[in-house]
């Protein structure tokens, strides 16, 4: 489907409204589980800044000689929480990759992520740079390592997520936590037939039993 850049906002405004109520300021831990049932963690922490990369928008320079936009990734997310971004402000990528990134940016933004697999991105893709991604059939998110052990989201993408990851491990829950707070408090993912209270979690979850599930 081509989008135009009247489509691009309102898919991207609402989108922000998502990312603000369910991802921003706070980190997801994702409790995983290989073939051999070996359990293992992650954790995914959002940002406000983050959002633009994950729409695949450019952001535009009205003086062409300028060295950088006129507006910066949290300006564009504060438009966007304002419904105030204009056709002026951004470009579509000239890769075509914007409107893939518009196509699955509903089916992502959500408190789980719709991840039902992570896996270590295996460099399919040349012009790509991230490391992790989480999600299913129909897209998937990337991330890249921060300085604190945690990960930040820096794409998506509109694939199955088997086609670009090695290393895959199934999703048995996802939780949340406002990204200051000391422990997770929200189970917002529990995959069919998972009991967390019979799982061998690492020693600094086990304060996670019996968690009060957010359908």
């Amino acid at each position: 489907m081509a989008y135009t850049k009247e489509d691009a906002i309102r898919i991207v405004v609402s989108c922000a409204q998502v990312f603000e109520n369910e991802l921003a300021n706070r980190t997801l831990l994702l409790i995983l589980s290989d073939k051999q049932k070996r359990i293992s963690c992650v954790e995914f922490a959002f940002c406000g800044y983050h959002y633009l990369h994950l729409t695949g928008l450019k952001l535009l320079r009205k003086d062409s000689s300028a060295n950088s936009p006129d507006i910066t990734a949290a300006m564009f997310y504060e438009k966007c929480l304002s419904h105030k971004l204009s056709p002026r402000d951004f470009a579509f990528a000239e890769d075509g990759t914007t409107t893939l990134k518009l196509d699955v940016l509903p089916y992502i933004i959500n408190k789980n992520l719709s991840a039902r697999m992570v896996g270590d991105y295996h460099s399919l893709k040349p012009r790509l740079y991230t490391e992790k991604l989480a999600g299913g059939v129909k897209g998937c998110i990337g991330f890249v390592a921060s300085q604190n052990g945690t990960f930040v989201p820096n794409t998506i993408l509109k694939e199955d997520i088997r086609n670009y990851s090695r290393n895959t491990l199934r999703v048995l829950a996802v939780l949340r936590k406002e990204t200051d707070a000391e422990k997770y408090a929200e189970l917002t993912y529990l995959a069919k037939g998972i009991n967390l209270d019979l799982i061998e979690l690492p020693h600094e979850y086990d304060y996670l039993k019996h968690p009060d599930k957010d359908e």
